[in-house]
């Protein structure tokens, strides 16, 4: 019977407990821990460990070690899973609210971490089954036809780095010892079109512009925790990012300190030899990436021979890697693994108990909706059409080729399609009407090649309201598809204006929007005929439901109120746009446009009103000081409402060139009719620096700044209903800050 119980112990522990190795020992520091294991690996595993980013790195049994996945992607929901669905990355710049972006990714990583609880159980560990999110996207929307502007948070860097940060925290967690998944920041750096020669595109950059616009996004979202970051598919200068030591050990490690490890894009090692051909052998091209400070090879999915790291057992026999630099290259990705929870037992880590029930789970959905209804942008509204509170019609035509196309609505890198969670404008706006009429126009999907006038003419004909719902969708821009100018897609344009055209003289048209680079919409915005314009980029699986609370105003303390703002500058015409392989940040973002935008960076009507007063600020500091201000917001109209607060400053008297305006702080307030609200914000003095012509680094100099304080840029044409206060201070003295 002793033995019986014995034997029962032994099949117990070894079912159930982890190998008796210094690396599974919980109580040991994570250092100690990584050590031990690494140095019980063979030069052979350690080369599969850093080959297979893609389709799960091989499990080591002799060590217990189980395989693993480091491809996930986290930027919309759990891609390419039954999940929740939320808005497009785009949209969500466009909400200027940090902490729903970061409530969104809290939400999309618990429900990876539920996912891959169930798929390990399962014995699964393929691409898109892991806890290691690919996730931010930190390009900036630097051009408008670019296929991956809707995983951009805009075109901002302070902007797209303080979102960030939230998603960054959102993703990781709280928890003092485990992360909930790891973050990524990709695509390091200056990746943002062309798309069709992506693989071996040299971008060509002054050191100016590196600095002040493609950099600084990635540094706050090193300095916020990331785990990982991804290196681009391009050359920069003439170097393939992911041999890029200038910019891996250089900027991210020394001046950043970054402690994670770098993954390269999938199959951006590869193109370095067959792209780029900066090297014409695996052996050296791994050797220059490990060098460099790039630590895992992703390949193209499904590729798991044939890997350039596959070469590192061969560069340490001819001496070109050192098996104890190999060795220090992978502890990284062990470290993270153990964060993660990897090699302690599960009772231990709180987030393997988060249930499945939790994938769209009630409170994901609400989130969804709300985030949706967040990113709308009110863009034209003549005559305060818009709410239709309480209002019903005789007949609403819906038309348009994304008034019920539920996959174009939603964006790139996003879960699948849930019909049962899926609303579309026609699903959701039916309501409005006792008739309703509906009518897609274009055969093919948004392209619109196809156009069938008849449809849309008869729909709309007799009706007292039209929605057109017009777009781009994954048909026109996505990756490695970007657009060659920013018309409207086929015959968009025409369905518009047979809508305009063939309606009663007395109806009312909405034009809704479904995209994320800008499209040609001077006629619409100069018609009379077409009353409001709502930009709701990619609103995914809420899209229906958010517009019609949007559209009515149904919510509580204005949550339908539209309040977001375009995250980038919606040109007017195709000849304002630079080349698209012309990486000279000249007439590029509202920071160095000098011509007349249709719709200025910042830009975003509301159905109420707003008052800025009373500013209040230093006016004369010390270099390297901060400047303290405050204000009051006043809402003037009678409804509930957000109000973006932007503080923008621009140098008078810099030595050197500067943007024409930069965007220091941002805030959204939620202010009651009729009340004042009080507001702070701080410019700080990395704010205030400057790159030195000579490279060396940032620098404060002394003179005069503007300060611009309102709900918009100052001095646009085109401008909301609130004014923008300006003030101005003085800087003694100057300061060297070096590189950062």
């Amino acid at each position: 019977m002793k033995l019986f119980y014995l034997l029962i112990v032994f099949f117990l522990h070894s079912s159930f407990s982890f190998p008796d190795y210094p690396f599974y020992n919980t109580s040991l520091p994570w250092d100690v821990r990584v050590d031990d294991l690494v140095s019980r690996l063979t030069l052979q595993e350690l080369q599969e460990q850093l080959a297979r980013g893609t389709g799960g790195a091989p499990a080591i049994p002799r060590l217990g070690i189980k395989q693993w996945e480091w491809w996930t992607e986290c930027l919309n929901g759990d891609v390419n899973n039954n999940a929740t669905s939320f808005p497009a990355t785009l949209g969500l710049g466009a909400s200027f609210a940090p902490d729903l972006v970061g409530a969104v990714a809290h939400a999309i990583a618990s429900e990876v971490r539920a996912k891959y609880t169930q798929f390990r159980s399962e014995g699964k560990y393929n691409v898109y089954q892991g806890v290691s999110c690919l996730s931010p996207m930190l390009n900036i929307m630097r051009d408008g036809r670019w296929g991956r502007c809707e995983e951009t948070y805009g075109e901002d860097p302070m902007l797209s780095g303080l979102m960030s940060k939230h998603v960054v925290e959102g993703l990781q967690g709280d928890h003092p010892r485990y992360l909930l998944v790891s973050s990524g920041c990709k695509s390091f750096d200056a990746y943002a079109g062309p798309e069709k020669n992506r693989l071996a595109f040299d971008a060509k950059i002054s050191t100016r512009d590196f600095r002040t616009t493609f950099l600084p996004a990635f540094r706050t979202c090193v300095e916020s925790g990331t785990y990982n970051v991804m290196c681009s598919y391009n050359s920069i200068n003439g170097i393939p990012s992911c041999v890029n030591s200038g910019l891996l050990n250089g900027v991210l490690r020394k001046e950043w300190g970054f402690k994670g490890y770098v993954i390269s894009d999938a199959g951006a090692i590869e193109h370095i030899i067959t792209g780029h051909k900066y090297f014409n052998s695996s052996v050296d091209t791994v050797t220059a990436s490990l060098k460099a400070g790039c630590n895992l090879e992703l390949a193209d999915e499904g590729k798991t021979t044939g890997l350039v790291f596959q070469s590192i057992v061969q560069a340490v026999k001819e001496g070109k890697l050192d098996e104890s630099f190999v060795r220090n290259m992978s502890k990284p990705l062990w470290y993270t693994r153990m964060r993660l929870g990897d090699f302690d037992p599960e009772s231990m880590n709180p987030y393997s108990g988060i249930p499945i029930s939790i994938v769209q789970s009630k409170s994901h959905r609400s989130l969804a909706e709300l985030a949706a209804m967040q990113s709308i942008v009110l863009l034209k509204n003549d005559g305060g059409f818009l709410p239709l509170q309480g209002k019903t019609f005789n007949k609403v035509a819906i038309v348009g080729p994304l008034a019920n196309n539920s996959r174009a609505q939603i964006s790139n890198y996003s879960p699948l399609v849930d019909p049962k969670y899926t609303s579309t404008p026609l699903s959701g706006l039916v309501k409005l009407g006792k008739e309703i009429t509906f009518g897609a126009g274009c055969v093919d999907g948004t392209s619109c090649r196809q156009y069938e006038g008849n449809i849309i003419i008869n729909a709309v004909r007799d009706a007292d309201l039209v929605f057109v719902c017009l777009g781009l969708g994954d048909d026109v821009e996505m990756e490695g598809m970007d657009r060659p100018n920013i018309s409207l897609p086929g015959y968009q344009q025409q369905l518009l204006e047979d809508v305009a055209n063939y309606i009663p003289p007395t109806s009312n048209t909405v034009l809704i929007l479904f995209n994320a680079g800008p499209v040609d919409l001077n006629w619409a915005d100069n018609s009379t005929k077409i009353t409001s314009i709502i930009e709701a980029f990619y609103p995914a699986q809420s899209t229906g439901t958010a517009l019609f609370n949007v559209i009515t105003n149904n919510k509580p303390y204005g949550l339908a109120n539209p309040a977001a703002r375009l995250p980038f500058t919606w040109l007017k015409h195709d000849n304002q746009i630079p080349p698209i392989n012309d990486y000279s940040m000249k007439e590029r973002t509202y920071k160095y446009f000098t011509s007349e935008p249709l719709y200025p960076f910042g830009y975003g009507l509301s159905y109420t009103s707003f008052r800025y007063s009373n500013l209040t600020m230093d006016i004369s500091i010390l270099a390297s000081e901060p400047v303290y201000g405050s204000l009051t917001i006043h809402n003037i109209g009678n409804l509930y409402g957000d109000e973006v607060l932007q503080v923008y400053i621009s140098w008078l008297d810099s030595p050197y060139p500067t943007p024409r305006l930069s965007l220091v702080s941002f805030s959204r307030i939620s202010i009651a009719p009729g009340k004042y609200n009080p507001a702070f914000f701080t410019i700080t003095a990395k704010d205030m620096a400057v790159w030195r012509e000579d490279d060396t680094g940032w620098q404060i100099f002394p003179g005069r700044y503007n300060v611009y304080v309102g709900g918009q840029q100052p001095h646009q044409s085109k401008t909301i209903n609130s004014n923008v206060l300006t003030k101005q201070f003085i800087v003694s003295g100057t300061k060297f800050l070096g590189k950062y």
